[in-house]
């Protein structure tokens, strides 16, 4: 979402929260009065991420086209006190590519900031992914292509699946 519009047709029209990528980068300012406004529970900032050569995670936008010197932790400071609740973040690198998701992103992420409910995307190829996950204390986990090509059973996604 890149516009308070949208964002306000979305919740009204009974939307729970709405993801806010790109904006969060080039309009900061903007992005925490909707926080403020709505509610940390209504939005969710999403930051897709490549590391760099120091291994430090930098946000990338519009469709990771384009890069940025923020880097995550950066970002995250700079929404807290907007009172920021969650984050979708997403390693690009490990974006479907089955691999496994970055555990030492998550486990890094979850350390610096625990009040934050972190949903990991990027690399999900398994149950076995979800679970690693899940023993780290994510709130969850985008899985797209292990899905897709029905590499996670239903049986196997039913403990992550909360109210299902």
């Amino acid at each position: 979402m890149r516009s308070r519009a949208v964002v306000d047709d979305l919740l009204a029209l009974g939307v729970a929260r709405v993801a806010v990528g790109s904006a969060a980068v080039e309009a900061r300012d903007e992005v925490r009065d909707w926080l403020r406004d709505l509610g940390a529970e209504r939005v969710c900032l999403a930051f897709d991420v490549r590391h760099d050569a120091a291994g430090v995670p930098r946000l990338r936008t519009h469709g990771w086209r384009e890069g940025s010197s923020l880097s995550l932790w950066d970002a995250v400071a700079g929404f807290q006190d907007a009172g920021l609740r969650h984050v979708l973040c997403t390693d690009i690198a490990r974006d479907g590519a089955l691999a496994g998701p970055n555990l030492p992103l998550y486990r890094e992420a979850q350390r610096r900031y625990p009040a934050i409910a972190w949903q990991a995307s990027g690399g999900v190829g398994s149950a076995a992914d979800l679970a690693a996950l899940a023993g780290l204390g994510l709130a969850a986990a985008i899985s797209g292509k292990a899905l897709l090509e029905g590499r996670i059973s239903t049986e196997e996604l039913q403990p992550y699946l909360r109210g299902a």
